[in-house]
């Protein structure tokens, strides 16, 4: 939620904020560190290609979101505006799968190949990166299966996200499609390639 009282400079630029900007904004707020892609946004958001491409221009035009070459995130700016509250912890996810990774896997390569894919039913959601790793996101086009993918040096989570108990199989069934596509790019690289 955008607070009522804040310095003169943010008031302006929060006045100036319409519905759809406010929905993109205290969005992207729930995860500071994430970057999420448009068509994550307009599936979460529910919210028209052409006005979502105008509510993100008239944020960044206001420098309170940034776009980067993984999505859009919440700028440090609009950080300093918002209300703690705003900044809601994210939700329970289960984890469907852990595994080791080879030491020498290049992370970053590794992100970079597989960011905007789709795999299967899943529609890549985004991207984030904090001091845990490096999260990669993606969901079904309704949003209620969420899969993600934590890696880190030799370590590779995945964790599930679904709007009901039952539909948990079908999210594992998904989490290993995924698993099978990240697999195949390790193994297809000889510089993230698993060593003989």
């Amino acid at each position: 939620m955008v607070p009522t009282s804040v310095d003169p400079s943010a008031r302006e630029a929060l006045d100036d904020l319409r519905d759809h900007d406010r929905e993109v904004l205290e969005f992207l707020s729930h995860d500071p560190d994430s970057q999420v892609a448009f068509q994550g946004l307009r599936r979460r958001l529910g919210i028209h290609p052409e006005q979502l491409s105008r509510a993100l221009h008239r944020l960044a035009d206001s420098e309170l979101v940034e776009r980067t070459d993984l999505g859009y995130r919440v700028s440090r700016r609009a950080l300093g505006f918002l209300s703690p509250s705003s900044l809601k912890p994210a939700g329970p996810n289960a984890t469907i799968l852990q595994t080791s990774l080879p030491a020498h896997v290049d992370l970053r390569g590794l992100v970079g190949a597989l960011r905007g894919t789709w795999i299967g039913p899943l529609r890549w959601y985004g991207f984030s990166e904090s001091d845990d790793g490096l999260r990669l996101g993606w969901a079904l086009e309704d949003d209620t299966i969420g899969i993600e993918i934590l890696v880190r040096p030799g370590q590779l989570t995945m964790t599930a996200k679904v709007d009901s108990p039952s539909r948990f199989d079908e999210a594992t069934r998904l989490g290993y499609e995924l698993f099978h596509h990240v697999s195949r790019e390790i193994s297809s690289k000889p510089d993230r390639g698993i060593s003989a």
